[in-house]
């Protein structure tokens, strides 16, 4: 049974050297999991209750401590003032049709702008969100 002593500490070692590598927080659950397994390996448990083990340990942390550890660390998300736009208004210069770009104008600054409806040159807008460097806008009356 020494093998699986190798094999949860393979495991660790790969698993930890994969999450330095892409820094995705999935991997590093499956590092965790593998500790528990390798104690019950140092003390002869059977093989079926160390991989049992080690996928249960490895679905709680990845369900329950994942979306924490990645709210908390928010890695790809730079901050900016373009969320103030977001329920701002805005008007029409250039028509909008359903999954085309037009374009609009909110706060003195024109802005790429679609729409899942038709907007026509004039009307009033309404941004919903922000997709990259467009705005997503409904008509208001």
């Amino acid at each position: 049974m020494e093998w699986m002593l190798w094999l949860w500490l393979g495991i660790f070692i790969v698993a930890l050297f994969v999450e330095f590598a892409t820094a995705n927080m999935v991997s590093v659950w499956f590092a965790l999991a593998a500790i528990p397994s390798f104690v019950l390996a140092l003390l002869n448990v059977n093989i079926i209750i160390q991989i049992v083990l080690f996928v249960v340990v490895s679905i709680l942390l990845l369900a329950v401590t994942r979306p924490i550890a990645m709210s908390y660390f928010k890695t790809n998300e730079i901050r900016t003032n373009v969320d103030l736009y977001i329920g701002a208004n805005g008007v029409c210069i250039q028509k909008i049709e359903i999954d085309m770009i037009g374009r609009a104008k909110v706060r003195n600054q024109e802005w790429s702008a679609i729409s899942n409806e038709v907007i026509e040159v004039g009307d009033n807008v309404r941004v919903l969100d922000i997709e990259g460097a467009k705005l997503i806008v409904e008509k208001i009356d």
